[in-house]
């Protein structure tokens, strides 16, 4: 306990005071009355000589001398120095990432942390502030500078836990920008420190402190899944990873489009990563999901899941004589299903097609949906026109920002005599170019896409070149995308831009939970942002009024997430730890005179109920006991002791305590002097 206004003792002088205006006998005015019998007390008074009268101790007197040593008390400023996790401006933030599902702190970490953060919000002095940050890949503001431990509550449980990772550069940004004009700002970060920017050590103007929560518990986790095609069979590939200091035995299923197509146990030793393969898979396959079969701390990555080829498969037609090259290479796209006609049956039999190819043919009539020329003959079209054959010296690559020729190499194309002159429309890029003509152009106007070879691909080595496949499935992928680019998956939490169909009217994704939302129109799409769940996402295109269905996979490949053992320390310059049982910061002075001065409201407010009544206990005359106790306001208003009988029993009771107290005192003064004077009249008596 410590005082901080010691000279405030000086007004403890008020309770003699108090105590002298209680001996002090009070002057009375005279009044002519029909009896005394209920005045005899004041006659007493008025028949005294002295000014002075006996204490008596009257609730009243105790509620005042009580008031003023509470005032005593608020005055001087009583402080107590008390364990306290928060002190002025305090910034908490909240790690929500995916290994703080891990449930070696029970229930979870995460949950774990909550209450730690709740502990602190009932620790919360008057002075304090305090702001919650929920850290994930997105950090986010969840209550800013607040005193209202309710609204900290409420805002506390909105926190969510998610399977991403935890951005902490970002979250202390957010946290500078909340301190911002804050004296004696501090952050406190709460979670097992599995955070982004590990190796790069983080400056910050306030100083950081670290809780971390868990234990060094085992954990096994799925880290890649994906298919290939060896020598004509679909061979399944995955890499299982042991975080754990023993070595383990682990089941993995693999399920193809649902159903159990094998059990495989992969051995590892301790901190050690294996792969596993399945072969050959059912050639149809367009789904697979593999499975760990372990109990550890954490569960959200022992599933994973990966397309096979594209998860949108379109409808295209080829109209040729007859082009082996081309066929070949169109057959060997996943997302294609092929049909051919020559063009003499053409006009006869056209159906909707997501993709029309005219090879060396043109008709008068275009048909709906995407195009794809090659070796256009001479006339007008919708990219522009063809005109005649024209001599080639040499082949570049020019502007390509539809990645077109990803992986393409140019260089090895030795033969090519002649190409039609184009002249491409102002929309259409040239992807290959040569000095007198462009020779691949494409575009997109009014929702189709359109691309133009314009030679003849039996007139060029580019069919026999390992390129022309690899330039075949980029524009199938132009002309046919998938719904998300790449091998269809997603990191959780990252937002996603669905690659749209040309001439799609309406897009929407559901995922896992089996929530749906409409992400165009408008066009170009809205990011989507819902992909904290592992899973699989179908994503539904309408497309000329059919719908078109594809999928992605969301994942949780993460190794900093499925390793998780605590972080030692954050990667922030000059941060410290906080360790013990009762996750304190520091001792902090804390003053105790608030809950002084709710105590002596409650005092005052007694002394008032009391006076309001106009409390005047009068004594019985005589030595009778039994005479009634009166208070009165002028002289018709009962007392307060005749409403409440238990305190006349109480008054009696302490009045009889103080009488024998006094009546004992008198006789041992009495003995006391007998015999201090037979002692004295004894030794007179000596003769020496």
């Amino acid at each position: 306990m410590s005082i901080l206004v010691p000279a405030a003792l000086a007004f403890a002088a008020i309770i003699p005071i108090i105590l002298l205006l209680y001996f002090m006998r009070p002057k009375r005015q005279e009044r002519i009355v029909g009896s005394t019998f209920l005045w005899q007390q004041a006659m007493q008074d008025l028949q005294a000589s002295r000014p002075w009268q006996r204490l008596r101790i009257t609730p009243l007197l105790l509620l005042q001398l009580l008031a003023a040593i509470v005032i005593i008390l608020i005055l001087i400023r009583p402080a107590i120095f008390m364990s306290s996790p928060v002190s002025g401006n305090t910034i908490v933030i909240l790690q929500s990432s995916a290994s703080m599902q891990a449930t070696d702190v029970a229930p979870s970490r995460f949950e774990k942390a909550k209450d730690t953060i709740n502990d602190y919000i009932g620790a919360l002095g008057p002075g304090d502030h305090l702001s919650l940050i929920s850290m994930a890949r997105t950090p986010q503001v969840l209550i800013a500078n607040s005193q209202d431990k309710g609204q900290l509550t409420n805002a506390l449980q909105r926190a969510t836990i998610t399977n991403q990772d935890a951005d902490l550069q970002q979250a202390l940004s957010l946290a500078g920008s909340l301190a911002v004009g804050q004296e004696n700002a501090q952050v406190i970060v709460i979670g097992d420190g599995h955070v982004l920017n590990g190796n790069q050590p983080i400056d910050t103007p306030f100083p950081v402190r670290y809780l971390a929560i868990g234990t060094d518990a085992p954990n096994v986790a799925l880290t890649t899944l994906s298919s290939r095609s060896e020598q004509g069979k679909l061979i399944a590939f995955a890499q299982v990873s042991n975080y754990s200091h023993a070595q383990r035995s682990i089941p993995v299923e693999l399920y193809t489009d649902g159903r159990l197509f094998g059990i495989k146990t992969v051995t590892l030793n301790a901190e050690a990563s294996g792969s596993i393969e399945w072969g050959a898979l059912p050639a149809q396959t367009s789904l697979l999901h593999a499975r760990l079969v372990s109990q550890d701390a954490m569960t959200s990555d022992h599933d994973a899941w990966s397309l096979v080829g594209s998860s949108i498969h379109g409808r295209v037609l080829l109209v040729t004589n007859g082009n082996m090259y081309l066929e070949t290479a169109l057959r060997l796209q996943s997302n294609v299903t092929l049909y051919t006609i020559q063009p003499s049956q053409y006009p006869k039999n056209v159906g909707t097609y997501d993709l029309t190819i005219f090879d060396g043919y043109a008709p008068s009539t275009m048909p709906a949906g995407n195009l794809l020329f090659i070796n256009p003959p001479k006339q007008n079209y919708p990219f522009g026109s063809s005109g005649p054959l024209i001599a080639v010296s040499h082949i570049n690559a020019g502007n390509d920002p539809l990645n077109l020729l990803n992986n393409v190499d140019l260089s090895s194309i030795h033969t090519m005599h002649d190409s039609h002159q184009l002249k491409p429309a102002l929309w259409a890029q040239s992807i290959i170019g040569a000095p007198e003509t462009p020779l691949l152009i494409a575009g997109e106007n009014e929702n189709r896409r359109i691309a133009v070879f314009g030679f003849d691909l039996h007139e060029t080595d580019l069919p026999l070149q390992p390129a022309f496949p690899i330039l075949i499935l980029n524009i199938m992928n132009w002309f046919l995308p998938a719904p998300v680019a790449g091998s269809g998956q997603v990191i959780a939490g990252a937002p996603v831009t669905v690659q749209s169909w040309p001439g799609a009217d309406q897009i929407t994704i559901t995922g896992p939970d089996q929530q749906t939302v409409k992400v165009g129109p408008p066009f170009p799409v809205t990011p989507y942002a819902h992909t904290n769940n592992v899973g699989v996402y179908q994503v539904s295109q309408r497309v000329h009024g059919q719908i078109l269905n594809g999928a992605f996979t969301v994942n949780l490949f993460n190794a900093n997430q499925s390793n998780l053992p605590p972080a030692h320390a954050l990667p922030v310059n000059n941060s410290t730890n906080i360790t013990g049982n009762k996750n304190v910061i520091s001792r902090q002075l804390r003053e105790i005179w608030p809950w002084i001065a709710a105590i002596l409201l409650l005092v005052l407010c007694v002394e008032w109920w009391l006076f309001s009544h106009n409390y005047r206990p009068q004594q019985a005359t005589g030595g009778q006991s039994n005479a009634p106790h009166t208070t009165l306001r002028g002289s018709r208003r009962k007392g307060v002791f005749d409403s409440y009988p238990r305190l006349v029993m109480w008054q009696d009771q302490f009045n009889t305590r103080i009488k024998r107290i006094q009546r004992q005192s008198k006789k041992i003064q009495k003995r006391l002097r007998a015999i201090v004077k037979k002692q004295t009249k004894g030794e007179r008596r000596v003769k020496f």
